[in-house]
C-alpha cells in the first residue's frame, strides 16, 4: 500500500508538472519558459554557492567561541535543499523551494527532522556552559616544557 501511494504521488507530481509547462508556455511562449527554467537553474546555482560560504564562515565562528553548529547546519541544510529543488526543471519544485525559504515552514521543517532524528537530541548537541576551550579548576593539569633535539647518531635507539 505504501509503494502504490508513493508511485501514485510521483504520477500526480509528474502530471502537474507537466501541465504546468504546457500552461506557462502557452502564455509566454517556449522561448520565455526555457529563459525561466534556465534563470531558475542560475539562482539555484548561485543560492548553494552563497550559503556555503556562508555556512562555511558561520560554523567557524561558532566553533571559535565554542558552541556546537547544531542550528547553522540545521539551516544551512534547508537553504541547500532550496537550492537543489531550484536546480531542477520545474515550477512546481520552484514553489516548494520558496515554501522551504519562508522562516515558518523552515522552522516546521527544522523541528520535524529534529522529531526524527535521534542522533541530534543526544548528549553531544546539548548546550552546556563547558566550551571546547574551557579550563576546569578541579582537573588535572601537566605543565611540561621539552626540548628538541637532533639526534647525533641517525639510528633507532
Amino acid at each position: 500500500m505504501p509503494a502504490l501511494l508513493f508511485f501514485l504521488s510521483l504520477f500526480l507530481f509528474i502530471y502537474l508538472e507537466f501541465s504546468l509547462f504546457v500552461w506557462i508556455a502557452s502564455h509566454i511562449g517556449v522561448l520565455g519558459l526555457i529563459l525561466l527554467l534556465i534563470g531558475s537553474f542560475l539562482f539555484g546555482v548561485l543560492m548553494l554557492r552563497a550559503r556555503g560560504w556562508y555556512a562555511l564562515l558561520s560554523m567557524q565562528k561558532q566553533l571559535a567561541q565554542g558552541e556546537v553548529p547544531t542550528q547553522s547546519l540545521f539551516k544551512s541544510g534547508i537553504w541547500i535543499m532550496a537550492g537543489i529543488l531550484f536546480m531542477l526543471p520545474g515550477f512546481l519544485t520552484d514553489i516548494f523551494a520558496l515554501l522551504l525559504l519562508l522562516p515558518p515552514v523552515s522552522v516546521l521543517v527544522e523541528k520535524l527532522i529534529k522529531s526524527r532524528v535521534t542522533f541530534f537530541s543526544s548528549k553531544i548537541f546539548r548546550k552546556t556552559d563547558r566550551t571546547f576551550y574551557g579550563y576546569d579548576e578541579n582537573s588535572e593539569i601537566f605543565d611540561v616544557e621539552f626540548e628538541k633535539r637532533a639526534d647525533e647518531d641517525k639510528r633507532i635507539k
